[in-house]
């Protein structure tokens, strides 16, 4: 039965099924919430000892930020008409801190946080997967075979499908999604950033976010 994030939820979510779509350029996924880590262990498994890794994370910018970017000053009474994410790298770690990161209480909680997107990538290769709203897993070759994913997923008994269903098709006004925050021993998304500071994660800049909205087809 497929299970979303602690961060996220969907009154009805009997559409959804784990699968995974190749395209000629990018790979799509729909992956439960207790294969997310073995999906991203297979995937860093794959990098050599020695090849150099960046870790990206995607987060909500904060509400002062956030009114800046909307031009509204602080005590204002109107809507946000866009939101944004700032959009932070910690680069040049190897395979296996990479996975220790994983597999800690920073995996854990960039996996369950419903508003963080994460992933993992080769600065030698460019190659890169990554965790985004609703469980929804995105990758991107960058030169390699498309097909240089399938073994992960066959591996995990997850299906190649030619177009895939994700939440965003299933979300409607009668089926909302909801995105939520999630805590572990007291931490949240924005602690975990600051933490990771102290390992050399920085800024590097920041987005528009994007509805996600969009139907994948092969």
């Amino acid at each position: 039965m497929f299970q979303l994030i602690k961060g996220a939820h969907i009154p009805d979510i009997s559409g959804l099924r784990e699968e995974y779509l190749i395209t000629e350029k990018n790979l799509y996924a729909n992956v439960s919430a207790e294969n997310i880590d073995k999906v991203f262990e297979s995937f860093l498994g794959k990098m050599r000892e020695d090849e150099e890794l960046f870790l990206f994370i995607e987060a909500p910018c904060r509400e002062d930020d956030e009114l800046r970017l909307n031009n509204i000053q602080a005590g204002e009474e109107r809507t946000l008409e866009k939101f944004h994410k700032d959009v932070f790298y910690l680069d040049g770690l190897p395979r296996e801190d990479m996975l220790l990161l994983l597999k800690s209480k920073v995996g854990e909680l960039l996996i369950n946080d419903g508003f963080a997107c994460f992933g993992f990538g080769s600065m030698d290769t460019h190659v890169e997967l990554g965790k985004y709203k609703y469980n929804v897993l995105t990758g991107y070759p960058h030169g390699q075979s498309s097909d240089w994913f399938s073994s992960i997923f066959e591996d995990l008994g997850i299906p190649r499908v030619s177009e895939i269903v994700t939440a965003w098709q299933i979300i409607s006004k009668d089926n909302p999604g909801e995105c939520r925050k999630y805590e572990s021993d007291g931490k949240d998304l924005f602690t975990l950033i600051e933490q990771l500071k102290e390992l050399g994660l920085y800024k590097a800049e920041t987005r528009e976010e994007d509805t996600g909205e969009t139907v994948w087809r092969s």
